[in-house]
């Protein structure tokens, strides 16, 4: 059970291009603004490679686009902790892990961003009761590869690249 007012993981820990490709694309979901505008494509790529050189979230080193959305999220003390303080919980193959992200305790935000960095860091099949909340297109290839689980009340909450990506 990962609890995270009281556990931490590095997510940059042995991370692969896959990985940080797929980590970079969630966490720009995060802030929609202008998603198709060349600053975020590039900001995209400025992540990416950051990603694959850092060794912790608090030391990532990018553009002023690449630090101003590490610095939002790193703002956040749950957050902070939670990438930043020395990992106590890890990915173990084959492992069942359940996520306490109560969003009433720890804000949209956090549950968020929390939410989308563990579907990224996890290799097996995913459950996500709530993705109408927490599911992006960049989810569509748990979709496309058999992984995902996913509770919604409408369809219409999703993307319609994921509402389409099961057919």
């Amino acid at each position: 059970m990962f609890d995270p007012l009281r556990q931490s993981f590095n997510p940059l820990k042995n991370i692969t291009y896959k990985k940080a490709r797929e980590l970079a694309d969630v966490l720009y979901t995060v802030y929609p603004q202008g998603e198709n505008t060349l600053t975020v494509r590039n900001g995209r790529r400025e992540l990416l490679q950051a990603l694959l050189t850092a060794k912790r979230f608090d030391r990532i080193r990018g553009n002023e686009e690449v630090q101003g959305v590490v610095d939002d999220m790193l703002m956040s003390p749950v957050l902070k902790r939670v990438f930043c303080s020395r990992p106590n919980f890890t990915f173990t193959p084959r492992s069942l892990i359940a996520a306490r992200l109560n969003r009433a305790e720890l804000g949209n935000f956090d549950a968020l961003v929390l939410g989308l960095v563990l579907i990224a860091q996890y290799e097996g099949q995913v459950i996500i009761p709530d993705f109408g909340f927490y599911g992006r297109e960049a989810h569509a290839a748990l979709v496309r590869e058999g992984r995902l689980v996913a509770g919604v009340y409408s369809l219409n909450e999703l993307a319609p690249k994921l509402r389409h990506s099961g057919s």
